[in-house]
């Protein structure tokens, strides 16, 4: 699956996809998946206001309602997007806007608790943008509350034997054409639900496949106390891990997602 965009960094990469060939299918998604179901109802209270990241269609937010949640705001950077979403929203529960997460229009500790899944931080091309993102979703979280994150996992997809392969072919590709592009830094190889051909000579947009100390190392220089890191394969099971060097140490599948609280 790939991740939402939420940063305006990169016209190719953003609103211009999001807008056009991915809108469809963002929209159309409904349902929880088990590793979002299992943290939301572990670690989010359904009487607290709660607001989510990259909300695309509101698949996730739609999930909370189903759940009895009901103080529940989100946003995302496409306009269609937060259409589709109030078109959705018949009972008119949900609080939508259109924002960058790099620059949130939302006051300091506005909410209870924050949703930073579908891996939106990975589509933010620059470490500086990410960064932003970071420090904004802890400065809009109140002291105490949960922040849940998930990243693409790049120890995830190195075991995976087709992938270990492509990313051998773009490290020689970017040593032959002289590019100093990191290796976890990815073009995205589908669009519209086919194989992106640009990918194959290594063109934007890119998504960055984090590694599990990297991406708790980022959010602890965001401010926050991370609780629990875990990737689909221990949510499955309902286990978490409480470091990165315990996780490793396991199977991992698909995505990391990081239990986070603010001090």
């Amino acid at each position: 699956m790939e991740p939402q965009l939420t940063t305006s960094e990169s016209p190719r990469g953003s609103r211009e996809i999001y807008g056009s060939v991915e809108l469809e299918s963002w929209v159309e998604r409904i349902g929880l998946e088990p590793s979002e179901a299992y943290l939301l109802r572990n670690f989010l209270k359904s009487d607290a206001h709660t607001v989510e990241a990259g909300t695309g269609g509101g698949r996730i937010l739609f999930g909370l309602g189903e759940l009895g949640f009901r103080k529940l705001h989100g946003f995302d950077f496409v306009p269609g997007m937060v259409r589709a979403a109030r078109t959705r929203d018949r009972h008119r529960f949900l609080k939508l806007s259109v924002q960058d997460a790099t620059q949130l229009a939302y006051g300091d500790e506005s909410f209870d608790q924050i949703i930073y899944l579908q891996q939106i931080i990975s589509l933010i091309e620059s470490p500086e943008g990410r960064r932003r993102a970071m420090t904004e979703a802890f400065r809009i979280l109140k002291p105490g509350g949960p922040a849940l994150f998930s990243f693409l996992a790049h120890e995830s997809r190195s075991q995976i034997p087709i992938y270990r392969a492509f990313r051998n072919y773009l490290r020689l590709l970017r040593f032959v054409c002289g590019v100093r592009r990191d290796i976890q830094t990815w073009p995205w190889l589908k669009l519209g639900g086919r194989f992106n051909r640009r990918a194959l000579w290594d063109s934007g947009p890119y998504v960055r496949w984090f590694r599990a100390e990297e991406a708790i190392s980022e959010l602890s220089a965001a401010g926050f106390r991370i609780r629990f890191i875990a990737s689909a394969h221990q949510l499955e099971d309902g286990r978490l891990c409480s470091s990165s060097d315990e996780l490793l140490k396991e199977p991992l599948r698909g995505a990391i997602y990081c239990v986070c609280y603010k001090e």
